[in-house]
């Protein structure tokens, strides 16, 4: 008989439809705090401190919440930090309304956001392997991942147009109202939780239990690392893309959203691609693709058209994708389900200490040395590490099945 279809999975399509929407709520959100603080300072290094505002308490709280995403309703944690992600975009908001808006407003935001996101994350997951069969991760981390993306395309072109035409406060109460819709969307998860524990253990001795299995799984911590060069690139984006646009290409908001949306439609494409992947090379699929994308920042820095730009984005979004979900799907097919929300937590840790340096780098190097020396440097980094990655025999261990 024809397996049934992952789509007849109610509890995979709420989770599906609530990280679409959500991921579109916070597409919005991010493209007006950008232009907020740009609007309001014209610096790099201020647009890189509203994102060190999100992720230093967030990698902070991520280093303690580990241990607690196991033990508590990891539904309720996704569906909670969609509703208090709402709240938060209220602030700017309400300011707007009120004619006093100022940057503290965004940056009280990102504080905010970036205190929820480690909760969401690592929930959001864990939650997949207990509601798909094993032989269907794959496919299910590439159907969310792949809509996500194609939402994500769809976001910053609809964003920008909305801007300009509607203004910014309409749209900071669309961003609101569509992380609540996430959260009741999410309501419908069936959630099958991990079985109950006879002794309930101290956070210490969970979190050590965590961190000892992570750093035991030699090809966990790897892919983390490869990982990590990327989270790196993308520090640095988060606050070069819109000068890179409008100053060095001398685009507009709409041809920002453009630009915005080329990665994420070409992340898209590469997730629909990665399933129908069938290879025993793990390494060169996956560090090859790794590859490619680190040859796409080197060729923006030579770039002077905006056409060119968006299909460079759209390349280095297939490749991200392949890389992405093989490196995702590897992970939750190895690490047990009551050390998931644990290990994915830790991981997380780990791997977005490097974006915080990104954003640094970004934020300081941008205003000194230029965009341009920058792309072709993270272009450089990225690319060369990926290629160790492949002709070093140490790495065969990736290729390995079991």
């Amino acid at each position: 008989m024809k397996p049934p279809s992952i789509l007849s999975n109610r509890s995979f399509v709420a989770t599906w439809s609530g990280n679409v929407i959500s991921e579109v709520g916070g597409a919005f959100g991010t493209f007006c705090n950008s232009i907020i603080v740009f609007q309001l300072t014209g610096s790099t290094w201020a647009l890189g401190s509203m994102w060190l505002l999100y992720f230093l308490p967030s990698l902070l709280l991520q280093l303690f919440i580990g241990p607690f995403i196991d033990r508590w309703s990891r539904k309720w944690l996704m569906i909670i930090s969609q509703w208090l992600r709402a709240c938060a975009f209220l602030v700017p908001l309400l300011a707007l309304v009120g004619g006093n808006l100022d940057i503290w407003h965004v940056y009280a935001v990102q504080l905010m956001v970036g205190l929820i996101s480690p909760f969401y994350v690592p929930a959001n997951q864990a939650i997949l392997p207990t509601i798909v069969k094993q032989k269907q991760l794959k496919t299910a981390n590439a159907c969310i991942d792949g809509t996500v993306r194609i939402m994500l395309f769809l976001a910053p072109l609809v964003a920008g147009i909305t801007i300009e035409m509607m203004g910014v406060q309409f749209t900071l109460l669309m961003v609101c109202t569509l992380l609540v819709w996430s959260g009741i969307t999410l309501l419908s998860i069936d959630e099958k939780r991990p079985e109950a524990r006879e002794v309930r253990r101290a956070w210490l001795y969970e979190f050590k239990k965590g961190m000892t299995f992570f750093f035991k799984q030699k090809l966990i911590v790897w892919l983390g690392v490869f990982l990590a060069f990327v989270q790196f690139g993308v520090g640095v984006t988060m606050v070069t893309t819109l000068p890179y646009i409008t100053d060095e290409l001398s685009g507009t908001y709409t041809q920002y959203g453009m630009f915005m949306a080329g990665f994420p439609i070409g992340y898209a494409l590469g997730a629909i691609l990665t399933p129908k992947i069938k290879s025993e090379n793990r390494r060169r699929i996956m560090l090859g693709a790794l590859f490619v994308g680190g040859m796409t920042f080197t060729a923006l820095a030579f770039n002077h058209s905006i056409l060119l730009a968006i299909l460079t984005e759209i390349i280095g979004g297939v490749a991200m994708a392949i890389f992405s979900i093989h490196n995702l799907t590897i992970c939750q097919q190895r690490i047990p389900q009551q050390l998931m929300g644990n290990v994915f937590s830790i991981r997380l840790l780990l791997i977005r200490i490097s974006m915080p340096l990104g954003i640094l780098v970004g934020g300081g190097f941008g205003d000194l040395m230029g965009i341009r020396p920058l792309y072709a440097f993270i272009g450089m980094l990225i690319s060369m590490v990926s290629f160790a990655g492949m002709v070093l025999p140490y790495f065969k261990f990736i290729d390995d099945s079991d």
